[in-house]
């Protein structure tokens, strides 16, 4: 496991993370590198980067496709993945890398959260149902046999029964490999 990002600046409004590991901090593409490469000298061969939203990664004139590509490109390296993504910061053009790049692993762990549009507001998350829709089925259609995972909430404050109705309607459409799925617990 490699992060690549520390923090949070997306303020979803049941996240902790903002406030106990603050804004979104990014490392350096050459030390992630570098990490990676002695892990591979230690004889490790498949690598996880990790960040809260690894998608929003930037470090100067870099960005987290192009990271990808520097990290594919590493010898040595038998496979790697990423996450998590954030729906928001998710993009076409993610895609389509992930489609060519030979090492990167062919799964995307997409928290869509909830499948309510009033909840998602609620949630400030940035997304709307159809737009999440939309990323589903670009990434199945350009990314052929992708896994594809999810985090769902049930149990939000005020989420109403046609709100849990929209969610499980929203799992059985889109059939994902793979979900967590948590029962909102308020925290102080």
């Amino acid at each position: 496991f490699v992060v690549i990002s520390e923090g949070c600046s997306n303020f979803c409004s049941y996240c902790v993370v903002p406030y106990v590991r603050s804004a979104l901090r990014n490392r350096k593409s050459e030390h992630i590198l570098r990490e990676i490469k002695e892990a591979l000298d230690c004889g490790i061969k498949k690598i996880t980067l990790l960040g809260q939203n690894v998608n929003a990664y930037q470090d100067v004139d870099e960005d987290f496709i192009s990271l990808l590509k520097k990290v594919n490109d590493v010898d040595g390296l038998g496979e790697f993945s990423f996450v998590t993504s954030h729906p928001k910061d998710t993009s076409e053009d993610l895609f389509k890398i992930m489609a060519d790049l030979k090492k990167l692993k062919k799964s995307l762990h997409l928290p869509v959260q909830s499948g309510s549009d009033r909840v998602l507001k609620l949630m400030n998350r940035g997304y709307t149902r159809k737009s999440y829709l939309g990323l589903v089925n670009k990434y199945r259609k350009i990314v052929e046999s992708g896994a594809l995972s999810t985090d769902i909430i049930v149990g939000f404050p005020s989420e109403t029964e046609i709100d849990f109705q929209d969610t499980f309607d929203l799992v059985k459409e889109i059939k994902f490999d793979a979900s967590f799925i948590f029962k909102y617990s308020p925290r102080p």
